[in-house]
């Protein structure tokens, strides 16, 4: 935002329309699914990427990097619910495992990032090309995919043939209205949405202010958080295998507030950035276990549980970073940044007083 002039305020306003982006995602990529074919739509959706990456990277007007911020969130969400899907169809029970496999490996990639980004910032040719490799990257796996997108598109007779007869024994939702234990379940994924986004994309910017450390290397010190997560991602998994989920869970929104303290609170960068890692490892079972916990709560309405919690967690993903670079602007980023813990508190009391046991009828009223 310091190459284009814009305050705090407006730069935190591309997170918002990239969140917008993503919630049109969820609202509209099974109807495009549908009549395309998941192999199509992932195509188009690498290709929409690649358009508003180069968009946002490349504009020197806001009238262009947000609707490239747009373009982006859109294709992103599109893209990883369709790459979910194709998975869940394919993976049959090792499904979970693959898809976590997916984000951690995801998570270990996207380490590079700010790596790159430092890199650049620190030499003459700036943050810019960092953001076009990940361009070139989108259109090579493209090129590897070839022009045959046959695993990949519409279902054949055989597997539709399969879903319906799966679909004919299985329950549909559960009528009625979604329980309380849901409602606040779905908080605790909306304060831990408004943690991530922020801590990736505003850390940096305290690293500077407080810690003192020069552009290239805050910025590729919040690949510690990205580095936390792809470990915590890893462990995650084999954790709740021998431990109960819903205690995983509570340690890693307590884990995720302590070593924010370390980072808000210190001026010392070795600090902040442990800090930075142990939220990082803190953050990275938050939506998996999350989503997991929401729709156990939402007690047999598990298709509407994982939209509303899809869309809930974009938009509030979106705002988180709105709201700190507005205050930002006002404040300074280091009392902006008070809006973290707060989140934090609150999901830590929501879910110590509205457990989510593995069965569901063993939920515990919050008004207890």
């Amino acid at each position: 935002f310091r190459s284009l002039h814009l305050s705090r305020t407006v730069a935190s306003a591309h997170s918002l329309t990239a969140a917008a982006g993503s919630v049109c995602a969820g609202l509209f990529s099974k109807r495009l699914i549908a009549t395309l074919g998941r192999g199509q739509v992932l195509r188009y959706a690498s290709f929409t990427m690649a358009i508003g990456l180069t968009a946002f990277s490349l504009g020197n007007t806001i009238a262009i990097t947000l609707p490239g911020a747009a373009l982006f969130g859109f294709a992103v969400a599109t893209f990883v619910q369709g790459t979910a899907a194709f998975l869940d169809m394919h993976q049959g029970l090792a499904a979970p495992g693959a898809i976590s496999e997916l984000h951690a490996t995801a998570a270990g990639v996207g380490m590079l990032s700010p790596v790159l980004i430092g890199i650049g910032v620190s030499s003459r040719f700036g943050w810019r090309p960092a953001f076009l490799t990940g361009v070139v990257g989108i259109l090579l796996v493209e090129l590897l995919r070839g022009r045959n997108v046959g695993i990949y598109g519409k279902r054949s007779s055989q597997v539709e043939a399969a879903e319906s007869l799966a679909e004919s024994n299985t329950h549909h939702d559960a009528p009625g209205p979604l329980p309380k234990s849901f409602w606040f379940a779905l908080i605790v994924m909306l304060c831990t949405s408004s943690t991530e986004s922020p801590m990736l994309l505003w850390s940096s910017e305290l690293l500077r202010s407080q810690g003192h450390l020069a552009k290239g290397l805050a910025a590729a010190a919040v690949g510690c958080v990205v580095g936390g997560m792809f470990v915590g991602r890893l462990l995650g998994a084999r954790m709740t295998i021998r431990f109960d989920s819903e205690n995983v869970y509570f340690s890693s929104l307590v884990l995720s507030f302590m070593g924010f303290l370390m980072f808000w609170l210190s001026s010392v960068p070795t600090i902040m950035v442990l800090g930075l890692t142990l939220t990082g490892l803190g953050m990275s079972v938050h939506f998996p276990l999350g989503i997991a916990r929401a729709i156990r709560a939402s007690k047999g309405h598990s298709d509407r549980a994982a939209a509303i919690v899809s869309v809930g967690t974009g938009v509030a993903g979106g705002l988180a970073p709105f709201i700190l670079g507005t205050l930002a602007d006002g404040v300074g980023t280091h009392w902006a940044y008070a809006i973290v813990p707060c989140v934090l508190v609150t999901g830590i009391a929501l879910t110590r007083l509205n457990r989510v046991p593995l069965h569901v009828s063993q939920i515990e009223p919050i008004s207890r």
